[in-house]
């Protein structure tokens, strides 16, 4: 996989900064009135497994709406892992799901890095991400952090992943953030992901559901 530019691409906000993070968080849904939506989607796929009380790692969670939304409609869920390089961006998350705290842990770590699997341990039901993987700042970075997460599945772990589709970039510099719904594929394939499907598309982004069938090596 290529992309015009090879280049990481800067961030568009300092994510490490308080004042920016939590301007980021009063943005969101304001910007993406529709993002309930798609958080219903992910609920929807912890409340139809057959798991009895599944474990969630959630990778760039942010201020932590995703983990909220799934947690308030998932009595069941065991526990739930949220990760992030932005310690405000968890300090948001920590006091959003302050009802929900025997439930939930917040690890700061950058999922670019090669240590995170190791901060984290162990393996997942299910495996989420929304609105996060173009924050590896180009999307050449994918196939690694995708074999990375796959190490974290066992045999029915399940990956959600929501992100952008490259059709809303600006500039073809920006279109290396995003991958088209085939890339999507063929990383996912590579990454030694199967039964991969797009789950849904809309408002220039897509969400896939990838599984695995298949014990891996440590």
């Amino acid at each position: 996989m290529t992309g015009e530019e090879e280049e990481d691409l800067p961030y568009g906000e300092n994510f490490h900064d308080e004042g920016e993070a939590r301007a980021w968080a009063e943005a969101a849904d304001r910007k993406r009135p529709w993002r309930s939506m798609i958080f219903d989607r992910f609920a929807s796929a912890v409340l139809l497994s057959s798991v009895a009380a599944p474990s969630i790692l959630e990778l760039g969670s942010g201020p932590g709406f995703l983990a909220a939304h799934v947690l308030d409609r998932c009595p069941d869920l065991r526990h739930y892992t949220l990760l992030d390089f932005s310690e405000p961006m968890l300090a948001q998350s920590r006091r959003r799901l302050a009802g929900h705290a025997a439930r939930t842990e917040s690890i700061r770590a950058d999922f670019k890095s090669e240590a995170w699997p190791a901060q984290v341990g162990g393996s997942f039901d299910f495996i989420f991400s929304h609105q996060a993987v173009h924050e590896l700042r180009h999307k050449r970075h994918a196939p690694r952090l995708y074999a990375q997460i796959r190490s974290l599945m066992s045999p029915g772990s399940v990956l959600l992943v929501c992100d952008h589709l490259p059709d809303i970039a600006p500039t073809p510099r920006h279109r290396a953030l995003y991958m088209g719904i085939a890339e999507y594929f063929a990383v996912l394939e590579d990454a030694g992901l199967t039964d991969v499907e797009l789950l849904w598309s809309g408002h220039d982004m897509a969400l896939y559901r990838a599984g695995a069938c298949y014990s891996i090596e440590r």
